[in-house]
């Protein structure tokens, strides 16, 4: 089995702060993503979390606001792309405006 990486991105070209929500809400919000995490079962290997905006820097010294808009990850394990791409049909993050999903093999270092 491999791992993929998955990330969550907001395509809508600006960041989006995130809502204030209560107890009930957040409940509300997360009850899809458990019920994603119940259909990977033990090839869900990190469900990740959200990620605030980044910063990034191309000579280490300068930084200022990324341009990539990546919200969110998960981790999951499968033998090929295809089957990594197959967990993520449906997912509660498509529920979400203007976001995608990218996937990409995690490499042995």
């Amino acid at each position: 089995m491999k791992n993929f990486i998955a990330l969550y991105c907001n395509t809508s070209g600006a960041h989006q702060p995130a809502p204030n929500l209560t107890p009930e809400q957040i409940e509300q919000l997360l009850a899809p993503w458990m019920a994603w995490k119940e259909k990977c079962g033990d090839k869900l290997v990190d469900m990740g979390s959200q990620l605030i905006p980044a910063i990034a820097s191309d000579n280490g010294a300068d930084w200022s606001p990324s341009k990539n808009f990546v919200t969110g990850y998960s981790i999951v394990s499968a033998n090929t792309l295809v089957e990594a791409q197959e967990l993520f049909e449906g997912h509660p993050i498509y529920a979400h405006p203007f976001h995608s999903v990218e996937i990409s093999e995690c490499l042995s270092m």
